[in-house]
């Protein structure tokens, strides 16, 4: 029986028959695995596989079949293969090309996505070494690569498998209403403890001012996150992103890198966000949203307290600002 890349535990590909058989696809005949290394600590099943043509790739599975997974991390890997596809198509810098994309998962009887493995460290385990000059060269190229990633637009919001299917909505509000929605409901399937009534009543009066976004570019919403990026370990600049799992057609702004944008930054996007009362209403939406996902989360992972408690009184500060509007 060939091994499951579905198993954290198995991820010896080499004797893999089907696994070689794509690679040569890909490459030519000639090429074969030099060596598959498991990369753990992640959601979904991870390997870098070395080829013989001095090629690195990432093999990224789907998650072990017990995991527990909120909504939206059932669709992470179709959803970050679309975005991978469509960012290959325009050339977008520190976006690696993917090879191969199966939904259908006839390799090891899982879904995977194969794609050119970035070396690099991320932010956050660089920040010790990082200078303030670094930082901001580090800033302004995520700025511009921000401002690439919007250029693309779409014709309907939502998810990128929803938008795909024609099932995409018209507005921005109502879109996003949803997707903070699933979010409560993972949070309340698992019995964590939320002020769900106040926050849906901010999100009901509030969201009004997302009706101001009118086109669908394409946004990361986690992007800019130092767990997120990848640094080059010698000369401390940006050289990827870690994954495009959270990619969705909203407001460009609703990336995590604007809640608190640094001036290199805004200096590569290009523009600066609105100073407007509904500007400042829509970031504090979303910044709401991201902290109920990071409490939530933690529920349907190894706990961590310390970044449970940060999530949840950063909640409490955006629910009291809320509350004064």
């Amino acid at each position: 029986m060939s091994p499951s890349i579905s198993d954290r535990s198995h991820c010896d590909f080499e004797a893999t028959d089907k696994l070689c058989t794509v690679i040569q696809r890909i490459f030519n005949s000639s090429v074969h695995v030099n060596s598959v290394s498991p990369l753990d600590g992640h959601l979904h099943p991870i390997c870098r596989i070395s080829l013989s043509n001095g090629v690195q790739l990432l093999l990224k599975g789907s998650p072990a079949p017990m995991t527990p997974l909120l909504r939206r991390e059932k669709f992470v890997l179709d959803t970050e293969a679309r975005a991978l596809l469509l960012l290959k198509q325009s050339g977008v810098p520190c976006i690696p090309p993917i090879f191969h994309y199966n939904a259908r998962g006839n390799l090891c009887d899982s879904a995977f996505l194969m794609r050119h493995y970035i070396t690099g460290a991320t932010l956050h385990e660089m920040e010790p070494w990082i200078t303030p000059q670094n930082r901001r060269d580090i800033d302004r190229r995520l700025g511009i690569l921000a401002h690439k990633i919007g250029q693309h637009v779409s014709d309907s919001f939502g998810t990128l498998e929803q938008v795909a299917s024609g099932a995409g909505r018209r507005s921005w509000r109502d879109a996003f209403v949803v997707l903070f929605e699933s979010i409560l409901r993972d949070s309340e399937d698992v019995f964590v403890n939320l002020p769900y009534a106040e926050i849906r009543h901010q999100l009901s009066r509030l969201s009004p001012a997302l009706e101001e976004i009118t086109l669908p570019q394409l946004v990361v919403s986690d992007f800019g996150r130092p767990t997120q990026v990848l640094v080059d370990r010698e000369s401390k600049q940006l050289s990827g992103i870690v994954d495009l799992g959270k990619t969705l057609w909203g407001d460009v702004y609703m990336a995590e890198i604007f809640e608190e944008p640094s001036s290199s930054m805004l200096d590569g996007f290009g523009t600066r966000p609105g100073k407007s009362e509904m500007e400042r209403i829509r970031q504090l939406l979303y910044a709401c949203y991201r902290s109920v996902e990071r409490v939530t989360v933690q529920y349907y992972r190894n706990r961590d307290m310390i970044a449970e408690i940060d999530a949840r009184r950063h909640l409490t500060a955006i629910l009291t600002e809320m509350a004064d509007i």
